[in-house]
């Protein structure tokens, strides 16, 4: 029984280290512009947030949003 349970632990514990692995952008978030498409960004699946009129997507996005936009 407790074999069980250790190893049903630690199959917990990995799944939750590795589920942040899994996401693709995770960096920070940088000013893209003011006047962006944001029905783009979201057809191509880039985060984005909107602060005081601006859009910020994560660094590691521009390379993405800079194809998909431009």
């Amino acid at each position: 029984m407790k074999k069980h349970r250790f190893r049903n632990l630690f199959l917990c514990f990995t799944a939750l280290l590795m589920l942040p692995a899994c996401q693709k952008y995770n960096s920070k978030l940088e000013q893209w512009g003011s006047t962006v498409d944001t029905a783009k960004l979201k057809r191509n699946n880039i985060p984005y947030e909107i602060k005081d009129g601006k859009v910020y997507i994560p660094e590691d996005a521009f390379s993405d949003a800079t194809y998909c936009c431009t």
